[in-house]
């Protein structure tokens, strides 16, 4: 689950727990016949009454609850990055899997390796790594190809050189 899934799933929930508590202490005032406390259902009863499904607000609604609910659904069923990359196997019946961050670690050292470059940030992710690297000495147009080809190396001798592409850029400024 990604954190916009997480942020989203427990703001959603926060809304729905405080919406049942609002409806449940103004059920608990017009039962014991007291004035509402913060929603004029009165008002608005009568109000919806009037309303019809051929009304402008109405449609305005449900068609905004329908959008709503089909971001969500977008937003739950899209892929995010994966926990493991499954590496290929040198035992016949083992599997064998290095963690994303794993794998973002070595691959950031292989990064640093060459001659100039000052720090490196990678991102992993199911067919591409991302490799953003900072270098403060030279122009960052000599330190591309060996980023790359040390990089490529060390997806070689993990076995993922076929299965995960590096993209890598280098930029002339200060590292984290």
């Amino acid at each position: 689950m990604t954190v916009v899934n997480r942020v989203l799933a427990t703001l959603l929930a926060l809304a729905l727990l405080l919406g049942g508590l609002l409806a449940l202490v103004e059920i608990v005032l017009a039962a014991l016949g007291r004035q509402p406390w913060l929603v004029p259902h009165p008002e608005w009863t009568s109000w919806l009454g009037d309303q019809t499904l051929a009304s402008g607000v109405v449609r305005a609604v449900l068609i905004g609850a329908a959008v709503l609910g089909l971001v969500l659904l977008v937003l739950a069923l899209r892929r995010g990055r994966p926990g493991a990359l499954p590496l290929p196997a040198r035992v016949e019946a083992v599997r064998t899997t290095a963690s994303r961050r794993g794998l973002e670690r070595t691959l950031r050292a292989a990064a640093t390796r060459p001659d100039g470059v000052r720090d490196a940030q990678v991102r992993a992710r199911r067919r591409t790594v991302r490799v953003k690297a900072a270098t403060a000495l030279r122009d960052p147009a000599d330190l591309q190809s060996q980023v790359t080809r040390a990089v490529t190396e060390r997806l070689e001798e993990l076995g993922l050189a076929g299965q995960v592409r590096p993209r890598v850029t280098v930029s002339k400024g200060a590292g984290r």
